[in-house]
């Protein structure tokens, strides 16, 4: 039987709780922290053989991500980088007139991704208007973007780093059951989404330059060599 995840939701939420000051540097450092939490978790599940490939997916309708009449743009990009990052699919469905932003997966990975997905909502909406003071809509939502495209895949460096940290034997073990697991959810994706090609994106150059630029800043774990 897996083990239950709430005990390690409840310290990674508490971790992002205790980090009350919209400070892009105190954003980075919770988060970095969570995610290697979250790592850790899930590499010592693995490890100990607690889960099963084909486990428990599903579409995540039970507990859409976000909800609106028009979601931003930048909102899916950063659900679609985290839900990369940790085993899961970022698609949006439409229920009447809103638009639903979901994950499919497991549901210990996507209320791990949920967790972030929120707290950072809120600080790079507030990084965004503290750096962009008088800026356009476009140059916002661009900023938001490459800010969110960046500290997430920093973040996923960071869950690397962690990996590589295990022994090889212990590697031995996770690395084909990590596979296992990321192809469960691709077969999954295609067979009961069936989700289309994106579009690619237009935005303000500047913006997006600007928000990448905030994303490096961040004073996360270094970059492995």
């Amino acid at each position: 039987m897996a083990a239950d995840p709430s005990p390690v939701l409840a310290r990674v939420r508490k971790l992002l709780a205790l980090a009350t000051s919209p400070n892009l540097h105190e954003a980075a450092a919770a988060a970095a922290a969570a995610q290697t939490l979250i790592e850790r978790h899930r590499l010592g599940t693995l490890l100990h053989a607690e889960a099963e490939a084909d486990r428990s997916l599903t579409d995540g309708r039970e507990a859409p991500l976000a909800r609106a009449r028009r979601l931003r743009t930048w909102k899916l990009v950063l659900a679609a980088t985290l839900a990369e990052s940790n085993g899961c699919v970022a698609w949006t469905a439409t229920e009447g007139a809103e638009t639903l932003l979901l994950l499919a997966g497991r549901a210990d990975d996507r209320e791990a991704i949920a967790a972030l997905y929120d707290w950072l909502v809120t600080r790079i909406e507030w990084l965004s208007a503290t750096e962009g003071a008088g800026r356009s809509r476009d140059w916002h939502e661009a900023f938001r973007i490459g800010a969110a495209e960046v500290i997430v895949q920093r973040l996923r460096e960071g869950s690397g780093a962690e990996r590589a940290t295990m022994g090889e034997a212990a590697l031995a073990v996770i690395e084909p059951a990590l596979a296992a697991r990321a192809a469960a959810v691709a077969r999954f994706a295609e067979t009961h989404l069936r989700l289309k090609p994106g579009r690619g994106l237009r935005v303000d150059a500047r913006g997006l330059a600007s928000g990448r630029a905030a994303g490096e800043r961040a004073p996360l774990p270094p970059r492995p060599r």
